[in-house]
């Protein structure tokens, strides 16, 4: 079976289950739930099994990340996120992951035997531990980003299923394609200002080099004199744009998750 055939999903369900074939529209998708396949795959050695192409939304969303990339772009972004993400550079976020989470359990004792949204506290708790220890912005600045990232994927993904006449986008846009723009350009100045203010911190000296987080390594290699290792700031940005989005999604969808299967198994 030539993987190029099919779209292959990888999924770690908590409830074991038989691989399976399902239809996603037009594609086709192999579904695989065993361990052993699932991590022979990941290993892809060989190159059997290729990344499949990001839909045109993703790629207007995230750019050309650690998710959509491949090659030498995404060996060179995988390096920086190991060196950032490494099990040191992770001992030091645990104090400010602490404090977060207990911030977000002092605001739970207010409701009390009452009803809450659970999957909305998790939002916000990851968005305000990724601001602190991946790119050193306050909490507020970080949901501000978080806020513009999300109103942008989902007008992108709305308007991707729309039908629409062939090169009329040169002449006429849409209020969706004007909201947009002024988000992407919003996000990408908002990065900017964030390069500045560390720029000028390393300048006066405040911290040691860019900074040892993510943001920090980033903006170490887009100052770098080697080519091989070099970014672009557009680069710098897509890769922002990428943990931002990836890192709150993956981590309060888990956390939720978890919370209910502890509600369903008190035990």
């Amino acid at each position: 079976m030539s993987a190029e055939l099919y779209n292959l999903t990888l999924t770690t369900n908590f409830c074991t289950g038989m691989n399976f074939l399902q239809w996603y529209g037009p594609q086709r998708q192999l579904i695989i739930t065993e361990p052993g396949l699932i991590k022979e795959i990941l290993s892809n050695k060989d190159r059997a099994y290729p990344k499949a192409k990001a839909p045109n939304y993703v790629k207007q969303l995230l750019g050309d990340g650690l998710v959509t990339s491949e090659g030498e772009q995404w060996l060179k972004m995988r390096i920086l996120a190991n060196h950032a993400f490494h099990g040191g550079s992770l001992k030091n976020m645990i104090p400010a992951m602490i404090a977060s989470s207990e911030i977000m359990l002092e605001r739970w004792r207010h409701y009390e035997s009452k009803e809450m949204d659970v999957f909305r506290e998790f939002k916000v708790l990851t968005s305000e531990i990724i601001s602190r220890t991946a790119f050193g912005s306050s909490y507020l600045e970080g949901q501000h980003i978080f806020d513009m990232l999300t109103r942008m994927a989902h007008i992108i993904s709305g308007n991707n299923y729309r039908i629409r006449i062939p090169g009329i986008g040169n002449f006429f846009k849409t209020s969706d394609d004007i909201e947009s723009e002024n988000l992407e350009a919003t996000i990408r100045s908002s990065f900017m200002n964030m390069m500045k203010k560390r720029e000028q911190e390393a300048m006066l000296g405040n911290i040691d080099g860019y900074g040892h987080d993510f943001f920090g390594l980033l903006l170490e290699a887009y100052h770098d004199s080697d080519k091989t290792k070099k970014i672009s700031v557009d680069d710098l940005i897509d890769e922002c744009k990428t943990f931002y989005v990836g890192g709150q999604e993956t981590t309060s969808s888990s956390l939720t998750w978890s919370v209910l299967l502890l509600a369903i198994h008190t035990d």
